[in-house]
């Protein structure tokens, strides 16, 4: 089982608010970077062409070159925010995801014990969460969060 993940709370850009971030152990990340490299080549066929975020091969350059040619097309632009999205996803419903990718089960027993691991607040308490997944984890976006958006 995973020890605690560590909450970090950092500062959100122009001062509204704070990010909470799960830090995990060494071990943990070592092992979530294992399953980061068996699921991604499974994914990366269904993500959309125009998904640059955290991709191999993909970078916030290209995006911003794709953005601004854009641009020139197109008299709209459409940004979008959920609120807490990391942090009130539905655990059944990801691994839900997660199954639609694989059925290994070594890969979907460590990501369930991922999502359900406890976590370290900054006061030093422990808490066990019944939803949502830190953000930090080094499967948290690039992998996770585009299985779930195929599934939605």
């Amino acid at each position: 089982m995973p020890p605690p993940v560590l909450r970090v709370d950092i500062p959100k850009d122009g001062g509204a608010g704070t990010r909470p971030l799960g830090i995990a152990t060494i071990s943990d990340r070592i092992a979530q970077t294992v399953v980061k490299r068996y699921l991604e080549p499974l994914v990366e066929p269904v993500f959309h062409r125009d998904s640059y975020g955290y991709r191999p091969g993909r970078s916030a350059h290209q995006a911003l070159n794709v953005a601004r040619q854009r641009c020139w097309e197109y008299e709209w632009v459409l940004d979008l925010d959920i609120k807490n999205f990391f942090g009130s996803i539905d655990w059944e419903f990801m691994m839900r995801a997660v199954r639609c990718h694989t059925d290994c089960a070594w890969v979907l027993l460590y990501i369930e014990r991922w999502l359900k691991a406890p976590v370290q607040m900054p006061d030093g308490t422990v808490v066990h969460p019944d939803k949502g997944t830190p953000q930090g984890g080094v499967s948290t976006p690039p992998t996770m969060l585009h299985i779930f958006q195929s599934l939605v």
